[in-house]
């Protein structure tokens, strides 16, 4: 407990955020990453980015290098990492083979570990075993005290071994920032530590990188705390001390049920790419209660800098974590509303448009957006599909406006439209009316024809904005898309 005081007095804070590269990075992965480093920046520390890649079956090409991008869009700038270097590398656990070897060696020599040599039959019938006895699945030690000579004739005979630590049946505790003090009973049986192939497991390589790399505090998801007791043992046969623990509560959809990885809203291209969320206001989102900020105001936009200095780790809550999405919508708008227009919102533009587009149009579309952002709060999103899109092309299909209108009324009232010498509302009112159609139903038609939407700013609104020759173009092009359908 001495070593653990003096760890959590010490003021050379280092954490790390490591991710396995195995696909896309997960909401709950970013939030982990966002107070790691605010934690980090808070208190004058490291960053860390380190990836736990050993499991060589399921990785992704290229993934590790996105997540490395992900943070430095979301302006979480690591230190440390593996395209970053540092004096702690490599920041791949795959590149550290030698040093797991080392610390497993030396487990063995202090007598919490072994060599195994059980075959996958064996332990599979054990496991059969266990389970028809309904029984907790464990292993049963029968290599636990094979000879040297034993040992040596097995590698003679060509047999492969893992190497299992000597998991000690009995409570561990440990303090969690969070969770308060923790006991656990730890009886799972001897757990592998390295396998066949000379890749350590996740639990190994995890301490034996935190202590090397120096990390003092662990800052991770809760549903890692079951794991602790686990950690803690091996930190204890190796005679080092354990970093501070930080457990964070779960994303959940209602307040108990997990992020599943089988739902696309769980990852994070999904509010950045598909519904086009800029990264402050996701940010903003994940801190906005159980946050760790002093004095948090839902009202305000915290820039990464308000976080960093008003972040208090004694301030995080213990409750789930809820994704609102109606919540996430307000952080959307407010983070547009504020956003820089040359440094964030016009490159997001351009980039999503795809196309060569005039700066300063852009920007009256912007403008326009922010003046009407009741009625067009999801243009505050710059979504793959981009909502904001009709401002820069004309409407390409009519299944939206064919499911409030027949084709030949709209074909009709469209026409009297572009034959109109001056657009304006009384004279649409007039039209409305001539066809016995209610105005406001009317205006829903002009308004699909003119921005595939049916809620928008007044129709007066956007014959100002778009002018009457565009109008007319857009209306034409409706006409034309309803002659090519016959």
């Amino acid at each position: 407990m001495l070593r653990y005081f003096l760890r959590s007095c010490s003021n050379d804070v280092r954490v790390r955020f490591a991710p396995s590269p195995t696909g896309k990075m997960h909401l709950g992965s970013l939030r982990t990453a966002l107070f790691n480093y605010l934690f980090a920046k808070h208190h004058k520390g490291q960053f860390i980015l380190r990836l736990e890649d050993t499991d060589q079956t399921r990785l992704v090409p290229g993934c590790g290098e996105e997540f490395e991008k992900i943070l430095s869009d979301f302006g979480l700038n690591v230190d440390e990492s593996p395209l970053k270097g540092g004096n702690f590398g490599s920041y791949k656990q795959s590149e550290r083979i030698n040093l797991y070897k080392e610390k497993s060696e030396e487990l063995i020599q202090r007598g919490h570990a072994y060599h195994c040599f059980c075959t996958p039959e064996r332990l599979n019938i054990l496991r059969k075993n266990a389970e028809r006895l309904n029984a907790p699945v464990r292993y049963d030690g029968k290599c636990r005290n094979l000879s040297k000579e034993e040992i040596s004739q097995r590698f003679k005979n060509g047999e492969k071994s893992v190497i299992r630590f000597k998991y000690e049946d009995r409570e561990m505790s440990f303090n969690d920032i969070v969770y308060g003090l923790i006991t656990q009973k730890t009886g799972e049986g001897d757990f592998i530590i390295m396998k066949s192939d000379n890749f350590p497991t996740y639990h190994f390589a995890n301490v034996v990188d935190d202590n090397h790399m120096k990390i003092s505090h662990v800052i991770r998801g809760m549903e890692w705390i079951s794991s602790t007791g686990k950690h803690l043992q091996l930190y204890n046969s190796l005679d080092i001390t354990p970093p501070i623990w930080i457990h964070l509560p779960l994303i959940t959809r209602n307040g108990e049920k997990k992020l599943s990885k089988r739902d696309k809203d769980a990852f994070v291209e999904y509010y950045t790419k598909d519904k086009g969320y800029l990264t402050l206001g996701i940010l903003n989102f994940l801190i906005r209660n159980g946050s760790g900020i002093r004095n948090h105001s839902i009202t305000k936009l915290y820039q990464i800098s308000d976080m960093i200095k008003d972040f208090d780790h004694n301030m995080i809550g213990r409750r789930n974590f809820m994704l609102d999405k109606n919540s996430l919508e307000y952080f959307g708008r407010l983070s547009f509303r504020e956003a820089n227009f040359d440094t964030q919102l016009y490159p997001e533009i351009a980039n999503r448009i795809g196309k060569n587009i005039d700066k300063e149009y852009v920007r009256r579309v912007v403008d326009f957006l922010k003046e009407n952002e009741e009625s067009f709060s999801k243009l505050s999103l710059l979504d793959k599909d981009a909502s904001f899109g009709f401002f820069f092309s004309k409407t390409t299909n009519l299944d939206n406006l064919k499911s409030h209108f027949d084709t030949n009324i709209i074909k009709k009232m469209l026409l009297e439209i572009l034959s109109l010498d001056d657009i304006n509302n009384e004279k649409l009112r007039e039209i409305s009316h001539n066809n016995d159609m209610k105005y406001a139903k009317f205006f829903k038609m002009i308004r699909l024809s003119l921005i595939d939407s049916i809620n928008g700013p007044p129709i007066s609104e956007l014959i100002t904005f778009f002018g009457e020759k565009e109008i007319k173009n857009r209306l034409q092009n409706v006409i034309l898309l309803i002659n090519q359908e016959k």
